[in-house]
């Protein structure tokens, strides 16, 4: 290779979060992100008076249906397909909550919230919504699979919901941890969340009872999930205010979590998708490690569906190997012997030759310059394809195991993944393609997947623009090899290069 390329979901069922949350006795651990700001200054709440019972039960006597485990991060997304509209289709969703002034605690019921529209806010409009805000459209779908798995609401209209015993305590200073320990657990301490929407409503109600402001607080909503503690953030006068706006629509979900990005700095994280600073801010210290995997693995499996038909569309348009007058046709134009354009071939490219059985190119992916190129971001969360420092023994022995990690790197960044590969007879790494004559990687691997006449192209383009003609004309191989795979074993490269060449040429 060259240039130094050696060397919750919490749907309508419980999800894996639920589990993951009542692992770690509570979810977000403060009610702001890590770059804080300033929050203007409450208006007066008055408490409701008095509160209200809990709702009575659904006139159907048709039973909630049981508890089904939410479907797997890695599982097939509930979001519509990007081509196919929500049904029935929306206006664009409003970039702040529609009604934030309300003075919704005089005579609030929790009966109230339910949907008054049930218009689905489907990938469109996640998408719009990703114009506005400048990130990457998947991003959102990400963030909207692993909170809900991209319902709103349940099917009796109430809007999704979890409540949060460790919070509900701690807006409550702990007064009722004796005498409702069901409602009210110190952080730390395991919390009953309640198994199905029924179960966490009337939860929701029973904590109304005892303080209603600190049980809306406690309880996340909708699409996003997002906590009703956070409700001045979201663009709200009182808690009361967003839980009834977050029970209209799905449409304003979205617009609330907007107004949420915007107030707490967040719109660059997802610019990034830099998931672990993300997961702080929104889900807190505690469960920060997890959350942001999760958003990781999601935005992975949602990139790999996405960007499957590029990968995919990697193959020869013909495997016709390279005749020896392409030889010598290239040793004309670089002024040097077509051996010793041979013997470059022969040792970049050993026997596994140009393509694989399947057509496509043959590649080596190094996990360290996938590392360097995206900044570290994932050496954490996605080792087998980012780590800081090149290990031959890591290299998976198959070009399906090679092709595999870069379809894992491809779905996290597809620009830098192409780019930390290197490809075909010649095996030029991706991020060389200006030096091949192309302005992306991506536009690069495509043209070298086609022929192996496009590649030998690509490495005349690369030859001469490091100026390595004059050392294949010299047949200094040592010098050849620096330039062409970096300052790692030259000596090494520059010895077999010249055993290639004496063997093609006869000489020694």
């Amino acid at each position: 290779m060259t240039a130094a390329g050696t060397g919750h979901a919490k749907g309508f069922a419980m999800s894996i979060w639920d589990t993951i949350f009542q692992a770690i006795f509570g979810r977000r651990t403060t009610a702001s992100a890590p770059k804080p700001q300033p929050a203007p200054a409450p208006a007066p709440v008055p408490r409701p008076v008095p509160p209200v019972a809990p709702p009575p039960p659904p006139p159907s006597a048709a039973p909630e249906p049981p508890f089904e485990p939410g479907p797997p991060i890695g599982g097939p997304a509930p979001l519509p397909p990007p081509d196919q509209p929500a049904q029935p289709p929306l206006a664009p969703a409003p970039q702040t909550p529609s009604s934030p002034d309300i003075d919704a605690s005089v005579g609030f019921s929790l009966d109230d919230l339910r949907a008054q529209d049930a218009s689905r806010v489907g990938n469109a409009q996640l998408d719009e919504a990703a114009v506005r805000l400048g990130v990457d459209p998947l991003a959102l779908r990400t963030v909207v699979q692993v909170e809900s798995a991209g319902q709103g609401f349940a099917a009796d209209g109430k809007p999704l919901i979890i409540f949060e015993p460790a919070f509900f305590s701690e807006l409550t200073g702990g007064r009722f941890d004796q005498s409702h320990p069901a409602l009210s657990v110190p952080r730390g301490q395991r919390a009953d969340f309640g198994r199905s929407q029924a179960d966490r409503w009337a939860k929701v109600a029973q904590a109304y009872a005892l303080d209603p402001e600190a049980a809306l607080g406690a309880t996340s909503f909708g699409l996003f999930q997002t906590p009703g503690r956070y409700f001045r953030e979201a663009g709200y006068t009182s808690v009361y205010a967003m839980a009834l706006d977050l029970a209209h629509s799905e449409r304003r979900q979205l617009a609330a979590f907007e107004t949420y990005l915007r107030s707490q700095n967040l719109i660059d994280d997802l610019q990034r998708r830099d998931w672990p600073s993300f997961a702080r801010a929104y889900e807190g210290e505690a469960g920060a490690g997890q959350y942001g995997t999760a958003l990781s693995a999601a935005y992975a499996r949602l990139a790999a569906a996405a960007g499957g038909g590029y990968l995919d569309g990697l193959v020869a348009e013909t495997r016709a190997p390279l005749a020896p007058a392409d030889f010598a046709a290239a040793g004309q134009r670089l002024r040097c012997e077509a051996a010793a354009v041979q013997a470059v071939v022969e040792v970049e490219s050993g026997p596994g030759g140009a393509y694989g059985p399947d057509g496509r190119p043959v590649i080596l992916f190094e996990p360290h310059i996938f590392s360097r190129l995206t900044q570290r971001r994932f050496d954490a969360s996605h080792p087998n394809v980012s780590y800081p420092t090149w290990d031959r023994t890591k290299y998976p022995r198959s070009q399906s195991g090679r092709w595999d990690q870069l379809r894992e790197a491809y779905a996290l960044d597809e620009e830098a993944a192409v780019a930390s590969a290197s490809w075909g007879l010649f095996q030029i790494m991706g991020f060389n393609h200006q030096r091949c004559g192309f302005s992306t990687a991506k536009a690069f691997v495509a043209d070298m997947a086609k022929s192996q006449v496009r590649q030998l192209a690509a490495f005349e383009a690369f030859v001469r623009s490091g100026n390595l003609d004059d050392e294949l004309q010299r047949k200094d191989w040592e010098g050849f090899a620096r330039g062409y795979n970096g300052p790692g074993q030259v000596e090494r490269y520059g010895r077999l290069m010249r055993q290639a060449y004496e063997r093609l040429t006869g000489t020694s």
